[in-house]
């Protein structure tokens, strides 16, 4: 004879909590979606509208249905090359860029030739943070800023000096020929090249006196 066992079913029967807000065997788990799920993302404020939804109360910047949507001027990358984004309200900004650079978000690099710092028509290169200049011939100028001229430079300006002062001193010394020689014919009636200029004419006279000798070849038939 065989006996037939029955299993014992064990029933759940969910505690009734005077506060409908808590769940569990000792009523303090709370059944509030807010509680459950934390949906509200960025530090967002949840709150229970009723039994089964909520909104999310955002900080400033944020929005979205869970905050999720950050809307802050100065966000990551917004200054770019270590710049400094600053607030300047809700929804503007204003970047302090690091040295060397400048724009609205930093991204250009500031050119240091603006400046023209090379002399002497060098050339100017810009670097980060920086410039090199390329003097007009190595063998002319030197130096950082090309200032540096070489013994060339020096000797050939010495010698365009030099011809400058005396094409300058020609030029003065026929002004004050001319001006004397004014002064002495008509101020007192002295003229220096009288005796030079009779001299010319005298031989324009002689030379217009003399006949011109023709000479004309006669054939005789033999």
């Amino acid at each position: 004879m065989y006996s037939i066992v029955q299993p014992s079913v064990s029933i759940f029967i969910a505690v009734q909590c005077n506060d409908t807000t808590y769940i569990g065997s000792n009523c303090n788990i709370s059944n509030n979606i807010c509680d459950i799920a934390n949906p509200c993302q960025n530090n967002g404020t949840c709150i229970n509208n009723t039994f089964d939804s909520y909104i999310c109360l955002c900080p400033s910047g944020f929005n979205g249905t869970y905050c999720e949507l950050d809307q802050r001027p100065c966000i990551l990358h917004t200054c770019l090359y270590d710049g400094q984004c600053n607030e300047t309200s809700n929804n503007t900004f204003k970047c302090t860029c690091a040295n060397g650079w400048d724009g609205i978000n930093c991204e250009s690099m500031v050119n240091l030739c603006d400046s023209s710092p090379c002399m002497n028509n060098g050339v100017c290169q810009p670097t980060v943070l920086n410039y090199t200049c390329k003097c007009l011939g190595d063998n002319f100028y030197s130096g950082r800023h090309c200032e540096i001229q070489s013994k060339k430079i020096i000797i050939y300006g010495t010698i365009s000096k030099s011809s400058s002062y005396i094409a300058i001193l020609a030029m003065t010394i026929i002004i004050i020929s001319v001006v004397t020689m004014d002064i002495l014919k008509y101020c007192f009636d002295i003229d220096p090249v009288d005796k030079e200029r009779e001299r010319i004419r005298r031989a324009k006279r002689i030379k217009n006196r003399k006949r011109r000798v023709i000479q004309r070849c006669v054939y005789v038939n033999v």
